[in-house]
């Protein structure tokens, strides 16, 4: 048995926190739960905290040491189509240009997209769904 047990929150260095924070609270609907303006913000989904700091110099990328991704469950697809539609108004730089079937036929639907920062968000949903109308796209590793 390991000696840790699951995640107590991660850590976002973001370039923009008020870009950021409203990323998280308006697109998301994470609940804030502390702020101070140019320096931190916590937010929450409920299940999962997401500290950000105001500390980045410049935009992330998944080609530098560091976190490639953040993964966070959806309960639906449905819920993935509200959210990628909330990003498109907000003009959100998505990956593989919207909700996809992860890899192959048969994977997850995820949608994968940018924060204000640049960090990658992956939207992932364990439903399944006739795969037809849902285009394949890259998975996880893949970059654009």
């Amino acid at each position: 048995m390991a000696l840790t047990h699951g995640v107590n929150h991660v850590g976002l260095s973001v370039t923009d926190l008020e870009a950021s924070m409203d990323f998280f609270t308006e697109i998301l609907e994470f609940e804030r739960l502390q702020y101070e303006a140019g320096h931190h913000a916590y937010v929450t989904d409920g299940v999962t905290m997401i500290t950000l700091w105001q500390t980045a110099e410049r935009e992330a990328t998944v080609s530098v040491a560091g976190m490639h991704h953040l993964a966070l469950s959806v309960p639906s697809v449905a819920v993935l189509r509200q959210i990628e539609e909330r990003m498109k108004q907000r003009k959100v730089r998505l990956q593989f240009g919207g909700i996809g079937v992860k890899g192959q036929e048969g994977g997850s639907i995820a949608l994968f997209c940018y924060e204000p920062s640049g960090i990658r968000i992956e939207l992932t949903t364990p439903e399944k769904v006739e795969a037809k109308e849902i285009p394949i796209i890259g998975g996880c590793g893949a970059v654009d």
